[in-house]
Parts: structure tokens; sequence; C-alpha cells
């Protein structure tokens, strides 16, 4: 049985389908399944597929209706059949050596459930920005509150990862919504034994004009903001220190205002949240010890003396082309 099932949803990606998949086949590692999943694909990258199939032993295709990132991913889980997970966009690439030094970083604790390694955002373009690690292990109760404290949630990225198959089980990426991996990852993180972060490998996560991070529609950015909201709900209610959910507290607010640039902007919808962001602002008596911005503090201390609200409009007057 592989060691290892690397999952890629395919929609139309004949042009970086190949390379993505030669990424995976480069990663000198034997004992591992590769799941094509072809959601409904109108461009060519059916056959691609079957053809990248027909060369390597390791390549399984599955074709299905179009139905979504999340439904391809979920369809790959379920025919997945080793103990480890692995996710890949078929528009991205990962650096050589990536899976298997961090197979064997996972496998030499019997209770990891997850490890987390290098990623770097929009690879290939003038702004592209790394998350790295030092190598960490998390267990028991500390699991959450750490990826809390070290702000997780900001890379809630599914692609750096490596799962225990177990883990979803009971957890499913949710169809027909964007952002699904900020949807799952907290009940994910709660899900594991022992966490670990590995320095190995990248995940190399190439600019696409085409993602949702470059369509600012509020359809697709409002789930976003919920996932993290909701989160923030969750660790005020759970009591969690000051500086945490101050932190949280601020990415909601940033995301506020993006919502509020938008041109289809739900203004109503917007009221609406910034008085549910407002209830939970935690006392600012750390903010000048928390890891922000010095920007972001003074827009944080602005939400505490003219609202959540008029911040929001304020900066929300410039709208998103």
């Amino acid at each position: 049985m592989a060691r290892l099932s690397v999952i890629i949803p395919v929609y139309n990606s004949i042009s970086t389908l190949e390379r993505c998949v030669n990424s995976v086949l480069a990663q000198e590692l034997d004992d591992i399944e590769i799941i094509l999943v072809d959601d409904g694909s109108d461009d060519g990258s059916p056959v691609l597929c079957d053809d990248l199939a027909l060369k390597d032993p390791r390549i399984r295709v599955i074709h299905r209706k179009n139905g979504g990132l999340s439904a391809a991913r979920n369809t790959g889980i379920a025919s997945a059949q080793a103990k480890w997970l692995a996710f890949v966009d078929s528009d991205d690439a990962l650096a050589p050596d990536t899976l298997k030094s961090n197979l064997d970083y996972a496998e030499e604790n019997p209770v990891t459930d997850l490890v987390e390694f290098p990623v770097t955002v929009r690879y290939g373009s003038p702004d592209s920005f790394n998350f790295d690690f030092e190598p960490y292990e998390t267990s028991g109760t500390q699991v959450f509150t750490h990826w809390i404290q070290s702000r997780g949630y900001n890379h809630c990225f599914a692609c750096n990862k490596l799962f225990r198959a177990t883990l979803f089980e009971k957890i499913h990426f949710p169809e027909g919504q964007s952002f699904e991996d900020a949807a799952i990852c907290p009940a994910i993180i709660r899900s594991c034994r022992t966490i670990r972060y590995s320095n190995s490998g990248r995940y190399l996560y190439y600019e696409s004009q085409g993602s949702i991070t470059h369509r600012y529609r509020f359809n697709n950015q409002e789930p976003l903001f919920r996932h993290n909201i909701t989160l923030l709900d969750e660790i005020t209610r759970e009591g969690f220190d000051i500086r945490p959910r101050l932190e949280l507290w601020s990415v909601c607010l940033n995301l506020l205002t993006d919502l509020r640039r938008c041109k289809d902007a739900d203004y109503k919808y917007i009221t609406a949240q910034a008085a549910a962001l407002e209830s939970l602002k935690p006392h600012p008596a750390h903010i000048f010890r928390s890891e922000l911005s010095f920007r972001q503090k003074i827009k944080v201390l602005a939400a505490y003396c003219i609202g959540t609200g008029t911040v929001c409009k304020t900066l929300g007057i410039r709208k998103y082309s």
C-alpha cells in the first residue's frame, strides 16, 4: 500500500497540469499514489490526465461532473488508499524533496496527525512572500492554543501540509463556497493529537490572475471574513488571552474593510457584521505589545475611538477595480 496519496483536482488546467504532476513525480518517493480528479474539464485536460496515467503506474484518474474544488478534493479523499494525504492544486508545484522529507518527519512520531511545511505565495510574482517554519512539535491541549497564538489562521492552506487520512473521516471540504481551506482548518487542528512544523521542502503557490484573491467580489470574499469572525467568537468564548484575540480581531477588521471596498458590497450585511465585530472587541491593553504593524495598531486604535463601522466605512471608500 502507498504511504501517501497526493490528490490533484484538475479543472481546465491544460497549460499547467504537466508541470504540476512532474513536480510530484520528481519527489523521489516511489510508494505514493497520485490521484488526478478531473472535475468536468472541457479544455483537453481529461485527455492529458489519461495520457499521464499511461506513463506512470503511480497515477490514477477519476473523471467526474464539475462540482468545484471542494467536491473534487472530497472525491479524491474518498478514493485515497494511503494513511497520509497531500493536496496539490493543478496550477501549482512542489519544490524538490518536499514530500519524502516531510513524510519521514511525520512518521518519526507515531501520533503525529499533521505536518506543515514552508510555502511561497504568489510564486513567480514580484510581490511573492513566504511562510517559513522552524522545526517544532506541539501536542495535546496545546495544539490549538499554539496555532492561535502563532496566527496559523493566516496560512490556512491545505496544500502545504501532510494530513493523516483519518482526520477526514468526519470533516469534509465544504462544497460550493470559496476559501474552503479556512472553513475546515480550525476543526482539523482541533482534531490533531500532535502537529509537527517543518523547515523542509516548499509548496510553490503560483500567481494566478484568475484566482479568488484576484477577484474582489463580495460573494467570493465574504466566506473568508465569516470563517475568521466565527473563529474569533470561538476563542473569545473559550477565554483566550487578550493578545491573540486582538490580533485575530485586527484580521477581521481588515477583511470587513475589504468587503466594504467591493463594488458589489452588501452594505446592510457589512453594517450588521461591524456591530458583531464591535461586540467582540477585546480590551486594547496589549495593543502596543502585540505583533501588529504600527499602521495596523493605528487602525485598531481608530476603531476603539470612533467605532468599527466608521473605520470600515472610511477605509472602504476607495473601491477595488
